[in-house]
């Protein structure tokens, strides 16, 4: 009797095994490609707003649940100094940067990845002359604050961007209750319990394994 118990608890066991490994493959072949976001919105403190568009990237492994995932964000970062002595008018300050990420993913089951993000990957790249200044009403005298105003134009946006970007990668252990329709994708990043939504660059999606 104890015999026959122990052969229906390893043949439950094996079952439930080849659910989950099938689950998995699954996932892990409906996510191919390469996947954008719509544009976020990570801060707005009135003075100073920041959006990224994420982009996600997956490519198989050595298995058939595993592989490479590369994740980047196009930054925008905007500030909005009052005028002063110096200013006369108030000043925006506008720039854009793009962050850049590598590690590996694993499928758990029909709807989790679980994420290794290398940190020391993590790069940014902000353009220093797509640093834009505007002005309410632009003059001569205007023209010439924001020439000498640049160059901290240009560290204080660079700072932002590597900041948001730290932020937005640095907590991402996982991406859950994924839902993959054609090439449409709807997922939770990291800690966040907000709904994503993406689109597969490709216009079609890899045929998923029965």
């Amino acid at each position: 009797m104890k015999k026959i118990y122990l052969l229906i608890c390893a043949g439950l066991l094996g079952a439930t095994m080849l659910t989950s490994c099938d689950s998995s493959e699954k996932l892990a072949n409906s996510i191919q490609g390469e996947w954008t976001g719509n544009t976020e919105r990570i801060l707005d403190t009135g003075a100073a707003k920041a959006t990224a568009v994420r982009v996600m990237s997956f490519s198989k492994g050595s298995t058939s649940t595993e592989g490479n995932v590369t994740m980047s964000a196009m930054i925008t970062v905007e500030n909005t100094m009052p005028f002063n002595d110096s200013i006369q008018t108030p000043l925006t300050i506008t720039a854009t940067g793009i962050a850049m990420i590598t590690g590996v993913y694993q499928a758990k089951d029909d709807d989790e990845l679980i994420i290794s993000l290398d940190a020391t990957s993590l790069s940014t790249d902000v353009d220093p002359e797509g640093v834009q200044m505007n002005y309410n009403v632009m003059t001569g005298e205007d023209s010439s604050v924001a020439t000498k105003l640049k160059p901290a134009a240009v560290v204080l946006a660079t700072q932002q961007i590597n900041r948001a970007a730290q932020n937005m990668f640095t907590d991402i252990n996982k991406i859950d209750d994924i839902k993959v329709k054609g090439n449409l994708m709807k997922c939770e990043i990291g800690k966040s319990d907000k709904d994503l939504v993406f689109s597969r660059e490709s216009a079609i999606a890899p045929a998923v394994t029965k």
